[in-house]
């Protein structure tokens, strides 16, 4: 065999070609006699304002207990179909006045859902008791609730305890005074 030269490949002769340096372009500036829009210092990358009430951790526990109940209850056969879903968007339609919010309390109505997902696959006595614990504590969540929005509305009527005597109150019919 003799030697020959290596064939010219291809793509090779590309490496070893210099490239041609780029000229720059002349900058056009476009002139303008009207004066630059700038939006007022005020609204520039101000946050929204925040969605937060007083209540919102008792909140987010009872979307939670929800979402747990939900899967639950199912679970151990309470055939209840959509019950705990539609209490769920009770609260949404009462509470989630804003995207963000609403997606916090789907968000935690889910893991609720989802983290009882993957404990129980069957209805077992620990998921029964576990049912039975939320159904409690969502019921003293639900009515902590409840009073904390009738004070913050405002003055209520009060329910006094009947009076019977000389006053002439009649038993069994309740007296409201205001505050």
């Amino acid at each position: 065999m003799s030697h020959v030269s290596p064939a010219n490949a291809q793509f090779f002769w590309f490496f070893d070609q210099k490239k041609e340096a780029k000229k720059p372009r002349p900058v056009r500036r476009r002139q303008s006699h009207l004066p630059k829009i700038a939006p007022p210092a005020e609204e520039s990358l101000a946050p929204p304002p925040p969605d937060d009430r007083p209540y919102d951790e008792k909140l987010m526990r009872l979307a939670e207990i929800l979402g747990a109940v939900h899967y639950l209850r199912e679970l151990c056969g309470a055939d209840e179909g959509q019950l705990w879903r539609d209490q769920m968007g009770e609260i949404l339609r009462n509470e989630g006045t804003t995207g963000v919010r609403r997606a916090k309390l789907v968000n935690k109505f889910n893991d609720g859902y989802r983290g009882y997902r993957r404990t129980y696959r069957t209805c077992t006595e620990s998921a029964t008791r576990a049912t039975r614990r939320f159904s409690t504590e969502g019921a003293e969540l639900a009515s902590s609730l409840s009073h904390a929005s009738v004070f913050a509305s405002g003055p209520q009527a009060q329910v006094q305890t009947p009076q019977t005597g000389s006053e002439g109150a009649q038993p069994g019919a309740p007296n409201a005074a205001r505050n």
